[in-house]
């Protein structure tokens, strides 16, 4: 009973992250979306809804790694699930600690700043491992849709791919180029997190029908 209840919290925060995603692009129209990261919601008046977004992002992911705990038995499993926790205490200290503006240097950086760079690190490399790991370790399990999971899983991994080469094409001491390859930074970025959503959904699903 806990595993559906779980299941079925994981898809309606999932689905909320989304919402709560879609939401700031329509109260903050002047961040433009292929040039800003979502962190960038979470600096100005609208910043709890960033919060939200992340939260809800953290809960989903929770949620669903408590709804497998009956369906997950080898070992790459428990380590999927073990990262899917990881995961959302990344996304949790991604809600609890808003980025600094862009321009901040690094030597100028808050705690807050800082610790949201910590919620990156530990929240995006936790969740695309998790989804790659448990994507296979769902086969044979339950009634999971394995070309459906690993499908998605292969959006997020691309997303991040590219959004990582984007990044170390305009990071730190290199010139902003307004009209270069970091114009388009914001759209591998909203694609990886609504894919993880979806993938959320998608997994949590077979076990909330029961």
């Amino acid at each position: 009973m806990l595993s559906l209840y779980a299941a079925r919290a994981a898809i309606v925060a999932a689905a909320m992250s989304l919402i709560t995603l879609a939401a700031l692009h329509v109260l903050k129209p002047e961040l433009h979306p292929s040039r800003a990261m979502i962190s960038q919601y979470a600096l100005g008046p609208y910043g709890r809804v960033m919060a939200l977004c992340f939260a809800a992002f953290g809960l989903a992911s929770g949620s669903l790694a408590v709804a497998i705990v009956p369906y997950v038995r080898s070992l790459g499993g428990r380590i999927g699930m073990a990262l899917l926790l990881t995961a959302a205490v990344g996304l949790v200290m991604a809600a609890r600690f808003p980025m600094d503006p862009v321009s901040t240097p690094s030597a100028q950086m808050s705690h807050s700043g800082r610790m949201h760079g910590v919620a990156f690190m530990l929240g995006v490399p936790s969740m695309v491992l998790a989804v790659l790991v448990l994507s296979f370790a769902f086969d044979g399990q339950v009634s999971y849709t394995g070309w459906l999971l690993k499908t998605v899983d292969a959006v997020i991994w691309i997303s991040l791919i590219v959004m990582i080469g984007i990044m170390l094409r305009v990071g730190p001491g290199k010139p902003p180029d307004p009209n270069g390859l970091e114009r388009f930074v914001g759209v591998p970025n909203r694609l990886l997190m609504v894919a993880y959503a979806v993938w959320l959904m998608v997994a949590a699903w077979p076990v909330a029908r029961w």
